[in-house]
Formats: structure tokens, C-alpha cells, sequence
């Protein structure tokens, strides 16, 4: 369980006894929101109100109005703070674990949806079947990418060549720009990908 999980669980009773008729106080409060704010894994699953809240009485102002029955008010909270909750609850975090699962969600395609969860299912149990996931995600999201693009590839193990014909069709392959910075950046993003085809079979 991540470390962050009391502090956040801490936030949410609180923030239901206050909408509730107890009476909190306003620097735990504070405390705990920048905390919360603070933390990059859980940026897109804040809620709102948790932003435009800088103290207890803003909030009070927001939930008085939202639900006028306490069960209403409980509930709600509950539900806003049941994603960051079981984020938490799955133990240690990457800050880009939430921001890649996003992003992945956006490909129509749950074979990647798939490969991305057991690569991270597997990280601290099995590395070297987190490495084996993370080889088969990329392979699958470099398919994906150039099917979209009505581009032909060669449905081979060679992630390597996979790699470097989706780099090319979105501009990122190190050959197709001339700053050194960008070439350094994209060479050093293909031999990630080599490194990780390798170890990945």
C-alpha cells in the first residue's frame, strides 16, 4: 500500500464529518490537500472541488449547496475519493503509471489496455515478466499506430524494426531532424527500445 493512502483516507473523513455538521480543523485540512496536490500519480484524479477548495469554509460553501441530505453528501465524497483510494491501495507508484494508463486508454484497443495492467501487475512481484509485458505493449501499441495510418509492417518479433518504422511515421525518428538535442533524445528512446527487445524475449 503506497505510503500517501492514510493521509488521503484521513482527507475524505474529514471531509465528511465537516459535510456532516462536525467540526474540523482548518490546517489539517490544508495539510493534507497539499498533499494530495503535491503528489504527480494523482493528478488527473483529483476532484475538483478538492482544487478550488483552499480552506474548509469554501468547501462547505461548494457541498451545502451541491446535496442537501448528509447521505447524499457522504456518498458523493466517497465516490470522488474511491479512484485515488484504490490507485493507493495497489502500493508503490510511478508518477507516470496513472498518466500512461490514461493516455492508453485512449487507443480503441484492449490487448494494450491488457498488456499495460499486467506490466504493472508484475512489476515488483516479476520484473523480468514486467520487461516481457512492456516488450508486448510496444509492440502492440507500434501496431496500432501504424494500422490507423494504413501503413504495412512486417509481423515479426523484431521490435527494434517495428519501433523505428513508427518513428518514422510520426516524425520521431533521430534521422529526420537536424537539432542535436532532439537527435540525442530520440536515439537514446530507440535504444530504450532495443534494450528492452532484448531483455524482453
Amino acid at each position: 500500500m503506497h505510503p500517501l493512502y492514510d493521509e488521503v483516507e484521513l482527507l475524505q473523513n474529514l471531509l465528511v464529518s465537516h459535510a456532516t455538521g462536525g467540526s474540523e480543523d482548518d490546517a489539517d485540512y490544508t495539510r493534507l490537500r497539499q498533499m494530495v496536490l503535491a503528489e504527480p500519480a494523482l493528478e488527473s484524479l483529483i476532484p475538483r472541488f478538492l482544487r478550488t477548495s483552499r480552506s474548509l469554509g469554501q468547501f462547505w460553501q461548494f457541498i451545502k449547496n451541491k446535496f442537501g441530505t448528509y447521505a447524499e453528501r457522504r456518498t458523493y465524497l466517497w465516490d470522488e475519493f474511491r479512484p485515488m483510494l484504490e490507485l493507493l491501495e495497489r502500493g508503490s507508484l510511478a508518477p507516470s503509471d496513472n498518466i500512461v494508463s490514461n493516455a492508453i486508454e485512449q487507443f480503441d484497443s484492449a490487448h494494450v489496455q491488457a498488456a499495460w495492467s499486467k506490466a504493472l501487475d508484475r512489476r515488483a512481484s516479476d520484473p523480468e515478466g514486467a520487461i516481457t509485458m512492456a516488450r508486448t505493449l510496444l509492440e502492440s501499441v507500434c501496431k496500432h499506430i501504424l494500422e490507423e495510418a494504413g501503413v504495412q509492417y512486417d509481423d515479426s518479433p523484431d521490435l527494434t524494426k517495428l519501433y523505428r518504422q513508427t518513428a518514422e511515421q510520426l516524425q520521431l525518428a533521430p534521422s529526420q531532424h537536424t537539432e542535436q538535442v532532439f537527435k540525442q533524445i530520440l536515439g537514446g528512446c530507440t535504444a530504450v527500445v532495443g534494450v528492452v527487445s532484448e531483455n524482453g524475449k
